[in-house]
Order: structure tokens, then sequence, then C-alpha cells
């Protein structure tokens, strides 16, 4: 199980990874920011992850890494397919979409680190932590590949997002497959 999920968790950081790559293209070219409007929507981003990754944790502690991350992985790809659609909507649709993308991703990070320490065999850490590190650049040409052929296929740079979503899809897909232990928490003293 700890193979599987290493290999699902690199794909879907991978389309995590491409949220954050392409999102300031995305807001310049398609969108019409400018590059000061850019940078407010990148702050707002990284506060917006921030604190939903500190909400998140409670949530890993009730119902469990692999439930956060599901939930992220849905909101992402729900997401991506709101911009995708409404875009025509202009910047505010941008701002939406890009705020729940953003609360999503930190919360997804965080918890397949905590998913990724549970199935761990005991005395493997450094070895399955270095493992977890190296699969995610072993498939980081993913969101680029998928980015550019879609952009190439629709002819204009909002199809990108198609590719991105596809990444996500496919990490969550593999996530869904992947048999996990059951684990017993520990009683709170």
């Amino acid at each position: 199980s700890t193979f599987w999920f290493l290999i699902a968790s690199a794909v879907y950081r991978d389309g995590l990874a491409g949220v954050f790559a392409f999102g300031g293209v995305l807001a310049a070219v398609s969108f019409g920011f400018s590059a000061t409007e850019v940078m407010i929507f990148g702050i707002a981003l990284n506060l917006v992850a921030g604190l939903s990754t500190i909400l998140a944790g409670r949530l890993d502690d009730r119902f469990g890494p692999r439930t956060v991350i599901v939930t992220a992985l849905c909101l992402l790809v729900g997401s991506c397919l709101f911009v995708f659609a409404f875009r025509d909507g202009g910047k505010l649709i941008f701002w939406i979409g890009g705020m729940i993308l953003s609360a999503a991703v930190g919360p997804a990070q965080a918890a397949s680190r905590s998913l990724l320490a549970r199935v761990t065999p005991a005395g493997m850490q450094g070895e399955i932590f270095g493992l977890y590190a190296t699969t995610g650049r072993v498939v980081s040409f993913l969101s680029p590949a998928l980015w550019t052929l879609f952009i190439a296929i629709g002819g204009a740079t909002y199809w990108g997002i198609l590719g991105i979503t596809i990444v996500l899809a496919a990490g969550l897909v593999f996530l869904l497959l992947v048999r996990l232990p059951k684990y017993v928490r520990p009683a709170k003293q």
C-alpha cells in the first residue's frame, strides 16, 4: 500500500504544483491581470492556503488524512472545471476559483505527509520519505506536458486548465484505488 500511495501521490502532487506554476500565467494571459494584480492574487492565495492548512489539520485528526486528501482533490477538480466553464465571467471567476483551489492545495499537501507517516513501516521513515520526494520529481513532467498539449489543441491558454484537471483527477482515481491499512488512533489523554 505504501508503494501505491507513493505513485498516486506523485501524480496528484504534480497537479498541485501545476496549479501554482501556471496560475500566474493564466491570470495574466487569459484573465487580464496586471503584474500588480498577479502579485496581490499570489499573496492572497498563500494566506488562504496557510489558514486552510491549519484548519484542515483538525479535520485530519478527526476524519483521517485520506478523507482530507480526497475532499481537497475533489474541490480542486471542481474548481478547475468551474474556472474553465465560466472563464467569460472574467477576473471575479478567477478569484473565486483561485481561492477555492488555494484552500484545497495546502490541506492536500499536509495530509499527504500525514498519511505517508501512517503507512510507513516502522524503521523505514528515512527511506520512504526519500522515495516520496523522488517519486514526485519523477512524474513532474505530467502537468507541464498536459498544460502544453491542451493549449495546443484548444488554441488558447485557458485550455491548459483542462490539462491540470486531468492530472489532479488521475491522482484522485489512483488514490481511491489504493488499499490503505486501517489504523487505530491512540486514546487521548
